[in-house]
């Protein structure tokens, strides 16, 4: 079984998030050295976006050896436009479903619409485009609603035009894993047309669904980073490869090793957070019950997948609750000489404080519960199991100094986690972890920043 993933975080995902050139083009370049070759970009709509830009990215693709996509309405202005850049492949779309032809082309009949995407298909290759992908918006309600002959007839027109590639996406969010099971089965029956896979989440069903497509036969699917993209998203890059690749070993192209890293970069550049619930949160890592600590202590594997923790996470990182585990204490402790019964009073001890306190107990105190003790834990080991300090840090740009810049500087700081534009006494709000020992690690940031920085905020998450 053989697959492509096309990422379109610089489309579909820009309808979310809007990026700055100098963003995207790092992006970009972050994509290609995970395996990402089959990229997406959007085609350039002047005064509203400039065709500049998108020549840029084009370029930074193409210096890569990258597969770029031109996405465009599937109309032969938008493909004459898209044949003036240089793009490997075009994606041209229209909606065929019944409600969308009686509410977007009410004065067109269903056949003159699918004369509109065949001509468009037929246009592009007369312009010599080497992939040419034809979307069938809103196929899924096709299926479930009207006809699947009807859908596999224009699937087949539009081949025999000439596409290489055709959609068939989930354009409302409208199928479960095992629905989108029969759709690519059923059509595979049908057809032996390439298909591709396009899901949005309006369930939360995106991700499963596109790995179930793949596995049903489908030739291409379309993810996002985190899933970015009109409404609440389409299928995540990092729940349909890591699936894919851990657990049905399916070759990708991707690098696996490197989706942590394409996720930091993002998360820094375009200022939004990976949620909690994401796989590669630090919330994914870390262990809260009692008896999963003292389970993971020896063998992490068991809570936490062993391929996530050969790529994503080098060990699980603890939180200090109500019901911290007494292995824990003690191996945090290895070295300190004290007899079990003193090791469990500890525990209780933290334990109840971490009640006190609301059921977490944060870094620093911890520190000053083991230092009233005299116990002396190096920072690097207490970071090792309870990770790092995290802080806001709002930032005041000297006059004359240029934001940009600076933007792409701290993008490539390890301790930034966000970096997000901000308006009012400040100019950027970052999210950065800090060792714990706060104030070595704040001397040192403004130490680094005085260049360029007036002033310097800094609010510590408790």
């Amino acid at each position: 079984m053989k697959a492509v993933l096309l990422d379109t975080t610089l489309r579909e995902g820009e309808l979310y998030r809007p990026l700055k050139l100098s963003a995207k083009i790092t992006l970009a370049e972050t994509l290609l050295e995970a395996g990402l070759n089959r990229i997406e970009v959007t085609l350039a709509y002047p005064p509203r976006t400039t065709p500049e830009d998108l020549k840029k990215i084009l370029s930074t693709l193409n210096d890569h050896g990258a597969e770029p996509v031109i996405h465009c309405r599937a109309c032969r202005e938008d493909v004459e436009n898209a044949s003036k850049y240089d793009s490997w492949g075009i994606a041209v779309y229209v909606a065929l479903s019944k409600i969308h032809i009686k509410h977007k082309f009410d004065k067109y009949t269903d056949e003159e619409v699918i004369r509109k995407l065949v001509d468009a298909v037929e246009s592009s290759r007369e312009k010599g485009f080497k992939y040419i992908r034809a979307t069938i918006e809103d196929a899924s309600r096709i299926y479930l609603e009207e006809n699947v002959k009807r859908l596999v007839e224009v699937i087949d027109l539009l081949e025999d035009a000439g596409a290489t590639m055709i959609s068939v996406p989930d354009t409302s969010g409208l199928l479960t894993p095992s629905l989108t099971r029969e759709f690519f089965q059923e059509l595979r029956k049908r057809t032996q047309a390439p298909l591709s896979a396009h899901f949005h989440n309006d369930y939360g069903y995106a991700s499963a669904n596109t790995v179930e497509a793949i596995l049903a036969g489908a030739d291409e699917a379309h993810v996002s980073i985190l899933g970015i993209g009109d409404r609440n998203g389409i299928a995540d890059l990092y729940e349909v490869a890591a699936v894919l690749t851990d657990i049905h070993r399916i070759e990708l192209g991707i690098k696996r090793e490197s989706l942590k890293k394409l996720y930091q970069t993002f998360s820094r550049l375009s200022g939004i957070r990976i949620p909690a619930r994401h796989p590669l949160s630090d919330e994914a890592r870390t262990i809260r019950a009692g008896v999963h600590q003292s389970m993971t202590t020896k063998a992490p594997e068991g809570y936490i997948p062993k391929m996530k923790l050969q790529y994503d996470f080098d060990s699980p990182l603890y939180e200090v609750t109500p019901f911290i585990s007494k292995r824990l204490v003690e191996k945090l402790l290895n070295g300190q000489n004290l007899d079990p019964e003193k090791i469990k009073e500890l525990t209780e001890y933290i334990g109840a404080e971490a009640s006190r306190q609301g059921g977490r107990l944060s870094i620093e105190r911890l520190q000053q519960i083991l230092s009233q003790m005299g116990l002396s834990i190096p920072h690097e080991r207490i970071k090792e199991y309870f990770g790092y300090v995290h802080a806001y840090v709002l930032l005041k740009i000297r006059d004359g100094q240029l934001i940009e810049p600076l933007i792409g500087e701290l993008a490539k700081w390890r301790e930034v986690e966000l970096i997000q534009e901000v308006s009012g006494d400040s100019d950027l709000l970052l999210m950065v972890r800090m060792n714990p020992g706060i104030e070595e690690n704040i001397e040192k940031f403004k130490t680094r920043l005085s260049h360029i920085v007036d002033k310097i905020n800094f609010l510590i998450i408790r």
